[in-house]
């Protein structure tokens, strides 16, 4: 079978191993697993099942969902105070990634994208043909920003930035943001799934220039990840482009109720937050005490951290023989010798610290 020439050498997406692979191979339950490698809520939105529980026999879902999606734009309106037509719901934030890659790249043309960070952007601006061009991050993981600018070029028709970044943790501030818009002609798409976490976002900027896009996700802080809702916010004309090639029905009358719920219980969601916030600082703190490793400053559900040199695969090794499973990034150019631990519940953190302690402290 042949395939387009786009995928030709293709590096894909790496999935993340299933909880039963790890489980067979540790010889752990998986129940005994704790997956510390998906920056995903520790915590259950209880109070938004719950009204889900008491709603789901009146759910239509022998209909299509509303292809307009409206009742969650107007969540999502209240949740943001922007304009119900400024809004492209999506089946998380890969459907908004892919969407905007779909209406925007055509073969030969380019994106250039800050690295390390999510690999996603990649791999949609490939799959339509388009060249990729990096630029690495300063030493402290901060924006080259005369670096993005140099790279662009004639055909680059988008900037791709991760916001809080992923795996850095850090943040860019919306100054950066929109110099990069105003001086590069080209539309910069920012992924903003960890916003919550953080105080800043670049959404009023999509106020104000037509070639900003911000993309989120309902996956992170508001513990929805199984659910995939996202949604990008942009100028109205350009939302009527991204429309253009969103499917009608890529999300289910189910997980609609259950992000329209979630929307409206914003105190279970704060609340969760805050205990992220209070567990990172504490997780911070665990982790800068120990001689043989160096965490990065997070603002995020998420932290990066360096072990000693030569030692990051064996201790993800030794760790996921324990249950616990972090991501390895030591392979990743920019974050070499590295590993990305999820903050979880105190419990787990607690774990965590005790096992690195043992191996590397």
């Amino acid at each position: 079978m042949k395939i387009r020439r786009a995928l030709e050498g293709f590096e894909a997406y790496g999935w993340e191993t299933p909880t039963y692979e790890i489980a067979e191979k540790t010889g752990l339950r998986p129940d005994e697993i704790v997956r510390l490698d998906t920056n995903t809520s520790p915590f259950k939105p209880k109070l938004a099942l719950a009204e889900l529980a008491r709603r789901l026999k009146q759910a239509d879902v022998n209909e299509y969902p509303d292809t307009s999606y409206h009742a969650l734009r107007v969540a999502l309106s209240a949740y943001t105070g922007k304009d119900l037509e400024r809004f492209v719901v999506t089946n998380g934030a890969d459907e908004g990634l892919d969407i905007i890659t779909k209406v925007l790249l055509d073969p030969g043309d380019e994106v250039v994208i800050p690295t390390p960070t999510y690999p996603m952007y990649r791999i949609t601006s490939q799959i339509m043909g388009a060249k990729v061009k990096t630029v690495a991050r300063n030493e402290d993981f901060s924006l080259d920003i005369d670096g993005i600018l140099h790279a662009v070029g004639k055909r680059t028709k988008v900037i791709f930035l991760c916001n809080p970044n992923n795996p850095t943790g850090n943040y860019s501030p919306e100054k950066e943001v929109e110099r990069l818009a105003k001086e590069s002609g080209a539309v910069v798409a920012i992924d903003e799934a960890y916003f919550e976490y953080c105080s800043g976002s670049a959404i009023d900027i999509t106020d104000r220039l037509d070639n900003v896009i911000v993309c989120r996700t309902l996956s992170k802080a508001f513990s929805l990840a199984g659910a995939r809702l996202g949604y990008l916010v942009a100028k109205r004309d350009t939302v009527d482009k991204l429309n253009l090639v969103r499917p009608p029905n890529s999300l289910t009358v189910i997980s609609l109720m259950l992000g329209q719920t979630a929307l409206t219980r914003l105190d279970e969601m704060r609340r969760h937050v805050a205990s992220t916030l209070k567990e990172r600082a504490r997780l911070m703190d665990g982790l800068g005490a120990m001689t043989g490793l160096e965490p990065f400053t997070s603002v995020t559900n998420f932290i990066l951290f360096k072990v000693k040199k030569g030692e990051a695969d064996r201790t993800h090794a030794k760790l996921m023989k324990k249950g616990l499973v972090l991501r390895n990034m030591s392979h990743v150019r920019g974050v070499e010798d590295c590993l990305r631990t999820t903050v979880g519940t105190p419990e787990v953190n607690d774990r965590l610290l005790a096992e690195l302690k043992r191996l590397v402290g």
